[in-house]
């Protein structure tokens, strides 16, 4: 995807299918929103193809800031937006108090969403996708500006959307991603850096866990996993001097500033 000299996407090959989450990470510019939009169809690739073999019409979407007119409920917003575009006549769709209650709003849809809170609206608008009834769902950093309590509220959402069908987000909140995905697409620049399994990508890109143990007087035993029982031997002699001990494992954001070959 070109857009003048710049190329947003360079030689993008992926596919993503089954249920599952799917974590999409990159830098600011690494091409995330790009490839999203031409994966909608929002947008032309300069080269290459796009198949949705679903159908545009069983794919759900919900950007980073969803919004709605203030006047209107939030059933009338999932009513409109079942009405718009073709409908599905291949799945028998759920009513929409039970979509509401889906996302936890279903004491909320008699209200007016002017009235809403920033986390009410981020699961208002993964609603309106869900409406429609989609076997895959497309969330753009959907828990970005959300407070804590938000926060756990949509990535609860998300976990048990995942275990029905296809959900690919985006996120620069790499704990996120951590706690949620099964499957991983990591772009930098434009290209795809790996596709695989979150379990595969650490493995490759991150260290081993390490066993530290810390002593009274200051003293630090480290160890990777083939020196653990040694450590641990060597310490047990003086096992009323042990201030704290525990196992340290890299992290998602290790293994990603690895891979790209940036420090964070």
């Amino acid at each position: 995807m070109r857009f003048g000299d710049f190329r947003a996407l360079d030689g993008v090959d992926w596919s993503v299918e089954g249920t599952g989450v799917v974590g999409l990470i990159g830098l600011n510019g690494a091409g995330k929103s790009t490839l999203i939009r031409v994966a909608l169809g929002l947008q032309s690739v300069t080269a290459g193809t796009v198949e949705v073999p679903i159908g545009l019409a069983a794919v759900g979407y919900c950007p980073d800031t969803p919004g709605f007119e203030p006047w209107l409920t939030a059933r009338e917003v999932l009513e409109q937006s079942r009405a718009i575009g073709a409908a599905r006549r291949d799945r028998a769709r759920e009513p929409v108090d039970a979509v509401l209650a889906t996302v936890g709003l279903e004491r909320s849809g008699h209200r007016r969403v002017g009235g809403f809170s920033r986390g009410m609206l981020q699961r208002l608008g993964i609603a309106a996708a869900l409406v429609r009834d989609p076997e895959m769902l497309i969330l753009d950093e959907p828990t970005s500006a959300l407070d804590p309590e938000g926060r756990a509220a949509v990535l609860a959402l998300i976990r048990d959307l995942g275990e029905r069908m296809t959900v690919v987000f985006s996120s620069h909140l790499l704990a996120d991603v951590e706690e949620l995905a099964e499957g991983l697409l990591v772009l930098h620049h434009g290209r795809v850096v790996f596709q695989g399994s979150a379990a595969d990508f650490r493995a490759a890109h991150a260290g081993v866990p390490m066993l530290r143990i810390a002593l009274t007087g200051g003293r630090i035993v480290e160890s990777a996993p083939p020196q653990w029982g040694p450590a641990l031997a060597e310490v047990s002699a003086h096992s009323a001097d042990i201030d704290d001990i525990r196992i340290t494992r890299p992290s998602l954001g290790d293994a990603f500033f690895a891979a790209i070959g940036e420090t964070p």
